[in-house]
């Protein structure tokens, strides 16, 4: 994922801008951008790029690029599920424990150099090894071994992963993981070129020309810190004549009213909208479009005893009570976000055993824990502040600088919780990169953040806040919790209506506790060049795919 830090993170694209709403009659003005003359496509990112080493991504930014510059044993069809990547066929055992890839034929890295199986197992152990860090290393638990040489108690080389052949690639895994096929068309899971990895180091990624790749593109132009640069067809990937485009262009478009500025001049061939104004403004166009969201927005309170208060449930509970998640969702996105009822977003967690969606499943449980209420808000707060020794609360809410969203999001927060009695709320906005760091290093009160899961499956999500997980962030503790996940993830893995069950069991120990308050769910309202065809937007994973998009 990822957090936004997102992904994984959240892919809070970039807002619009409102300065050029009166060129012509509003309608998208080609130029020689998007003229039939020239295939190349163009889009933005709201912040810099931060890495092309796939083991060391976090954010939805750095997975946008790395989804069409790689590819993994697997890859995704037009409505998010599995189909061949660079195995062209895939089996597993009847215990769901062994499962065997047969890659394609004649493979080879956008350099040239072979492409094998055993680059899947450098790739992964180097994820694994303790030495690396990487934030992606607990999705390999449930990988024999993957837990014990993170723990510095095996060998990497233990890992349940083997190369039989150049063509041939097994993984062992010590339990059925009921997300196991999904993740394999995930940037976690991808390949890396050893000799690439030996040559550069820590270096690796950290320049498009640090980097090699086997995915419809390879990356050009980026020196590490500039904010723009090209992904160029690759000649060596093995399905090139499949892509449409030759050339796509990303530039870093950090001002939040500028997007909309050149889309309208033809500058780009999609804006987000990611303000409630630009929405209001632009909803009625014909070029106007609303993507699905992948998305989770939420509140991350640091329970290390840092800020006393924040410890104790009740408290927390209150600032979550506190919240009318109604209408911060229409505030912020014109009406194009959805008050969160659950931590996994609707549409983005798969189907139940019956069918029905998960996060409607969820609701009839977890929903009464995210309504709106003030009263019971302002007395959980007072009986909180006694149980904690305090007569008042301080804290800080800390969000993203370059999210439009972030400062009104924050506003109603500061004025909400203010209304609660004896609490003092500061706010806080930072650049994207200083808040992983904060977020990662417990330096915070209260943290806006989001998530994206790689694969439809409600654990994509529940996996943020385990006992000791890379990713709970603050620190939060629930025996109910992790026990919950654990099942879902171990015993009743291959039995949907079990691991349903243990799902929705994590869900209410996450609301009752108030560990973190899910707000929102996200959507992509854009504006889209009408001449854009082909452009695949996953409602779970990383969200645009370029493979098959042109201009007609």
């Amino acid at each position: 994922m990822g957090l936004i830090n997102f992904k994984k993170r959240t892919n809070v694209l970039l807002l619009g801008s409102l300065l050029l709403a009166s060129i012509g009659n509003g309608l998208f003005i080609p130029t020689v951008a998007s003229a039939k003359t020239n295939p190349t496509l163009y889009f933005s990112m709201p912040t810099d790029l931060t890495t092309m080493d796939m083991a060391l991504m976090t954010d939805a930014y750095a997975d946008q690029i790395a989804i069409n510059v790689q590819e993994g044993l697997l890859s995704r069809n037009a409505k998010g599920q599995v189909k061949a990547g660079l195995a062209e066929k895939w089996k597993h055992s009847s215990d769901g424990k062994t499962w065997t890839f047969t890659l394609r034929k004649g493979l080879k890295w956008s350099n040239g150099d072979k492409l094998t199986a055993s680059d899947f197992v450098y790739a992964w152990q180097r994820v694994v090894n303790p030495k690396t860090s990487s934030q992606a290393a607990y999705k390999y638990s449930g990988i024999k071994n993957a837990d014990e040489i993170q723990a510095g108690k095996a060998k990497v080389s233990s890992l349940g992963v083997v190369a039989k052949n150049d063509r041939t690639l097994v993984v062992t895994l010590d339990h059925p993981m009921p997300q196991f096929e999904l993740e394999m068309a995930s940037q976690s899971f991808f390949a890396q070129d050893p000799k690439v990895a030996k040559k550069y180091g820590k270096q690796l990624g950290t320049a498009s020309n640090k980097q090699v790749y086997d995915g419809p593109y390879k990356l050009t132009g980026w020196n590490g810190t500039n904010g723009k640069f090209t992904l160029v067809k690759n000649e060596n990937y093995w399905d090139k004549k499949h892509v449409k485009t030759d050339k796509v262009v990303e530039t870093v478009v950090k001002e939040p009213t500028a997007a909309i500025g050149l889309y309208k001049r033809g500058k780009l061939d999609l804006a987000p909208l990611s303000s409630q104004q630009s929405v209001t403004a632009n909803k009625k166009r014909s070029d106007f479009k609303k993507y699905s969201g992948d998305a989770v927005y939420y509140l991350e309170y640091n329970q290390t005893g840092k800020n006393k208060g924040l410890a104790n449930k009740n408290i927390r509970l209150a600032l979550s009570y506190a919240i009318d998640r109604k209408a911060v969702a229409n505030e912020i996105s014109g009406g194009m976000y959805t008050a969160a009822t659950s931590l996994v977003p609707e549409g983005a967690g798969g189907k139940t055993s019956t069918g029905e969606d998960f996060a409607k499943a969820a609701k009839k449980y977890t929903g009464k824990y995210y309504k709106y209420n003030m009263k019971k808000a302002k007395k959980l707060f007072k009986t909180g502040l006694k149980e904690a020794g305090l007569k008042s609360l301080k804290i800080s809410v800390e969000a993203t600088a370059e999210s439009p969203v972030s400062k009104p999001e924050v506003d109603y927060l500061q004025q909400t919780w203010q209304k609660l009695g004896n609490i003092k709320v500061t706010e806080k906005f930072v650049p994207f990169k200083q808040r992983l760091q904060d977020q990662q290093n417990q330096n915070f009160d209260v943290m806006v953040a989001g998530w994206s899961s790689d694969y439809a499956e409600p654990t994509g999500f529940l996996t943020l806040f385990t006992n000791n997980g890379t990713n709970n962030d603050g620190k939060w503790i629930s025996k109910a919790y992790t026990n919950a996940f654990n099942r879902a993830m171990d015993q009743d893995a291959l039995n949907t209506k079990a691991r349903t069950k243990d799902e929705i069991s994590a869900e209410v120990a996450l609301a009752k506790n108030a560990g973190a308050s899910p707000v929102y769910w996200n959507a992509y309202p854009s504006l889209v060049n009408p001449k854009l065809k082909g452009l695949q937007n996953f409602n779970s994973g990383d969200s645009f795919y370029y493979k098959y998009a042109y201009l007609k």
